[in-house]
């Protein structure tokens, strides 16, 4: 693959990249392939889980509503079935992410990216998962941390919430020296769907300014496709991809949003070539497997599996490693680190004084 020309904005992140702390490259690594780029399985769904098997309850007359161990089981055959695939695989703390530790099912070459915000509505402002933490992440072994903020960037107080959050966790991740995954999304406002002419006449320009907002306070991004693959040329998608490669200063990663499997496929091939480092997906991969109960585990060896293969190829075909979108090469990374880079301040002013530079811890 040709190396890529870095985008103007992003020449300054370069440095971002070589002097990354050990706690944070570590987990940059471990959520990536050979040639750093991400292929990454969310599991990290609450509510569309609940909704979704209930409604698979409805249609097979069964009066029940789906429990604690029912979400539980089908995630954990999830993570068995489709994360050998996976670089890294993204879960939540309620049903998932230790569930899937303790009972051996995360294979050892797969990442743990884990959920850090409680599910809410679009709109809502973010907030922890009750009783959950970056501290507790880092602590159980995870890799990354993710975090989701509903954004109208045309709205000052949400603006203003949601970045709040979104730089108090950036902080909290620092101090762990944990990894930070940031996902926007746009969402309709009151009276609006996501047909709406209003809403969709917005949508890309909200993108747009989310990235440019979020990306200083993460390291890794997560944003929408910035077009509507069923409406908008091909010119104006590139052009819109184009745009939100140059504005994005952090590697991107598509998300799904729970899409047609073939339309993010399309999507997912027009990002990669644009300068996306990969995907994210969920229910685009694993959607038709709550059609049928008695299918599910034949439909995830047999059509999830060949969906995430296919992504796969896209990605090794034409997406852009972070060490390639930066041209940062192993040796910048070596010679990045200080030799008194494990000493604190006080432990600095005793030691030789030939001792220099700030440290990392």
């Amino acid at each position: 693959m040709t190396t890529m020309t870095i985008p103007a904005q992003n020449k300054d992140s370069r440095a971002h990249f070589t002097q990354l702390t050990p706690g944070k490259l570590m987990g940059l690594r471990r959520i990536t392939d050979e040639k750093h780029r991400f292929k990454v399985l969310a599991l990290d769904q609450s509510n569309s889980f609940r909704k979704a098997l209930k409604a698979l309850h409805a249609k097979e007359g069964l009066a029940h509503d789906p429990d604690y161990a029912e979400i539980r089981d089908i995630k954990l055959k999830m993570v068995e079935t489709l994360s050998p695939l996976a670089t890294a695989v993204l879960l939540d703390v309620n049903y998932a992410a230790r569930q899937a530790v303790s009972s051996l099912t995360l294979p050892k070459h797969v990442g743990l990216i884990v959920r850090l915000e409680a599910s809410k509505d679009p709109g809502t402002k973010s907030e922890y998962e009750p009783g959950w933490s970056v501290e507790k992440i880092k602590k159980m072994g995870g890799d990354a941390v993710k975090l989701l903020v509903y954004i109208d960037t045309e709205d000052a107080e949400n603006v203003k919430a949601q970045m709040s959050f979104v730089k108090e966790v950036s902080l909290a991740c620092a101090k762990n020296d944990i990894l930070l995954m940031t996902e926007e999304l746009s969402f309709p406002r009151k009276g609006e769907e996501k047909t709406s002419p209003s809403f969709k006449a917005r949508k890309v320009k909200n993108i747009l300014e989310a990235a440019k907002l979020i990306g200083p306070h993460t390291d890794i991004l997560k944003l929408e496709f910035p077009g509507f693959i069923q409406e908008d040329s091909a010119s104006q998608m590139e052009d819109n991809l184009h745009r939100l490669n140059e504005t994005a200063i952090r590697p991107w990663v598509l998300l799904s949003a729970g899409e047609k499997f073939d339309l993010f496929a399309k999507q997912a091939e027009m990002a990669m070539a644009s300068g996306s480092s990969g995907y994210m997906a969920g229910r685009a991969i694993f959607n038709e497997s709550f059609d049928n109960s008695k299918n599910q585990d034949a439909f995830l060896k047999s059509t999830g599996i060949e969906r995430m293969k296919k992504l796969n190829a896209l990605i090794e075909k034409s997406a852009c490693g972070w060490m390639e979108r930066y041209q940062i090469t192993a040796q910048d990374l070596a010679s990045s680190v200080n030799p008194q880079w494990y000493l604190d301040s006080k432990s600095k002013t005793s030691a030789s004084s030939n001792s220099s530079g700030s440290g990392d811890y």
